[in-house]
């Protein structure tokens, strides 16, 4: 009952027409937040791209025959669609006519879409990259997903990652490939500043995705990669990376078993894995090979240290890497010094490096490199910059003993300088720049030294202006390089170049830009001198149809007169959309 009362009495008093008005004299209604009129909506959908067609030709004529090549038409594109929910997604593309009739054409289209900063999607051809000893950015066509949800990374793909090829009769030199498959997984905690990431790569070759009778000497193949990657970023001046792997390359999945004396605990520790889960065959073929890198990074506003170490064992191999390296250990140590508000820095490095790592071969090389460079930008626009490198090398005994006259010792060092300065007035920006450097590769043993020394001398100096009332560009330059083996063998290549580049009409929707290049080279050969020459013109004429439409058509002639006299003439078309 009192419940009652008390609800009804607090109805009456805001029902109250003089307790309301009272309320709304009150109130500020200038102080009440409006809509912005003048601020435009965000639209619901972006598209924003670009897309590139272009063809070329080329004509060779020379003393014994004459030439005509045609390259396909190339089209390239990307489009990128933007919703204002947060969805990116980039999509990318690539597309060629067939050449010569009977050519494969290249056709790729690839993917994206990422949801704000914690998911990824991805399909088509795509080029993932986990870790630079397990999946490195090779083109695969599948799926993947990448997500980055807190501190949990994931990250999952599957594709194929090379197409089966057959060689026909009228292309015999197509080199047979299986197709091959395979799928990655990676799982971690952390952000980009710091993280610990677990990867696993997994791809086979399909026996049946070609003919027997194509198949040759090709066998098919199989390969499992672990690997461990990771960041610890302590502060803003310290960081720790580092890589590791491990791959099981199995290069025929049909070789005979893996005899029990030839094991080493790496195949112990595979079998043991195998226990688990049999994912991992291992045969006569199986090579089982670790890689690692690390790094440590000291950074402050000026002065920086950083220290790497790398070891990748021979015979090293990941499906999901195009190349890496392999038989090499190395250390570096790379200091920075900046000094007067950056305009004065000093760059460092040295390191040394070896092979051998597993003394299979007769000889280890063992390499020091050392460089450093300084760095000076003035107020007045002038710009100074000198570097200096050695390499070194030698050897010493692996499994077989060096003697002196197959030693090989020998040094490489290279000196460079450059200056350059700018300068206004007029409406025009002028540029002069110069440099020159030196290089020599020296052998150290005394059998070969004086037959193996080599020196190299270039230096170039050239003039640009700017003037943008007129869309006048003009860019003068000459180089000069002499190259001398022993006192009775060098080559001299001198001359200039000239390029100029104008706007024309009004607009600056046409410009033409004409380039002229003249060297002459000699080279001594047996009781004479030989000279020649190369001239090499080009004219490019680019038209700009819309804001959104480009055209630009290209020709070049180049003529070269020597021992081996010929001429070449090439042109291209070329048309661009953005928008």
């Amino acid at each position: 009952m009192k419940t009652s009362f008390f609800f009804l009495l607090l109805y009456g008093l805001l029902s109250s027409p003089t307790l309301a008005n009272s309320r709304l004299a009150h109130l500020d209604t200038a102080r009440l937040p409006r809509p912005d009129s003048t601020r435009p909506t965000p639209p619901t959908l972006t598209l924003t791209g670009d897309l590139d067609l272009s063809r070329s030709f080329s004509v060779m004529r020379s003393q014994q025959e004459s030439s005509l090549q045609h390259t396909p038409w190339y089209l390239t594109g990307s489009l990128t669609l933007a919703t204002r929910s947060g969805w990116v997604i980039p999509l990318q593309g690539v597309w060629s006519s067939p050449s010569n009739g009977y050519g494969q054409a290249y056709n790729a289209i690839g993917v994206s879409p990422r949801y704000k900063n914690w998911l990824t999607l991805h399909g088509g051809y795509r080029n993932l990259e986990f870790s630079p000893f397990t999946l490195a950015g090779y083109t695969v066509l599948g799926a993947g997903i990448e997500l980055n949800a807190g501190l949990l990374r994931v990250g999952l793909m599957a594709g194929r990652f090379t197409k089966a090829v057959t060689p026909t009769a009228t292309d015999p030199d197509r080199v047979a490939a299986f197709r091959r498959m395979g799928y990655g997984a990676r799982i971690g905690v952390g952000n980009e500043r710091t993280y610990l990431d677990v990867i696993l790569l997994q791809a086979a070759d399909d026996l049946n995705s070609i003919p027997s009778d194509s198949v040759g000497y090709l066998t098919p193949a199989q390969n499992v990669v672990l690997g461990l990657s990771g960041r610890l970023r302590a502060n803003r001046k310290l960081t720790v990376e580092v890589d590791a792997a491990g791959s099981a390359y199995t290069s025929d999945i049909h070789a005979e078993p893996m005899p029990a004396a030839l094991a080493d605990r790496r195949f112990g520790y595979v079998n043991y894995l195998n226990d688990v889960r049999n994912f991992i065959p291992v045969n006569s073929s199986t090579r089982i090979r670790t890689a690692l890198q690390a790094s440590l990074s000291y950074q402050t506003n000026w002065v920086g240290l950083r220290l790497r170490y790398k070891r990748v064992e021979p015979g090293y191999q990941s499906m999901g890497t195009y190349y890496l390296p392999t038989d090499v250990e190395h250390l570096t140590v790379a200091p920075t010094i900046r000094l007067f508000k950056n305009r004065l820095q000093f760059q460092g490095s040295l390191g040394w490096q070896h092979n051998n790592l597993m003394n299979q071969k007769p000889a280890r090389t063992n390499r020091i490199i050392g460089s450093a460079s300084l760095a000076y930008a003035s107020e007045t626009n002038l710009t100074l910059d000198l570097t200096v490198s050695n390499y070194g090398l030698t050897q010493r005994a692996g499994y077989r003993p060096l003697t002196d006259s197959i030693r090989l010792a020998q040094t490489n060092r290279t000196l460079s300088g450059s200056v350059s300065k700018s300068w206004t007035g007029s409406g025009q920006l002028h540029m002069v720049q110069g440099s020159a450097t030196y290089q020599e590769l020296q052998e150290l043993t005394s059998f070969t030294a004086e037959n193996s020394r080599s020196r190299n001398w270039s230096y170039s100096v050239s003039y640009s202006m700017q003037h943008s009332a007129s869309g006048l560009n003009l860019n003068l330059s000459y180089q000069y390089s002499c190259y001398s083996h022993t006192q009775d063998i060098g080559f001299l290549v001198q001359g200039p170049t000239l390029s100029v580049e104008k706007k024309l009409f009004k607009g600056e929707k046409v410009s033409l830009l004409c380039m002229a290049n003249y060297l002459r080279n000699s080279q001594p050969l047996a009781d004479e001198t030989q000279q020649g020459f190369v001239v090499n013109t080009t004219l490019t004429l680019d038209y700009q149809l819309t804001p959104v439409h480009r055209l630009s058509v290209s020709g070049s002639d180049n003529v070269n007169q020597g021992l081996q006299p010929f001429r070449q003439q090439q042109g291209s078309v070329r048309y661009t959309m953005a928008f």
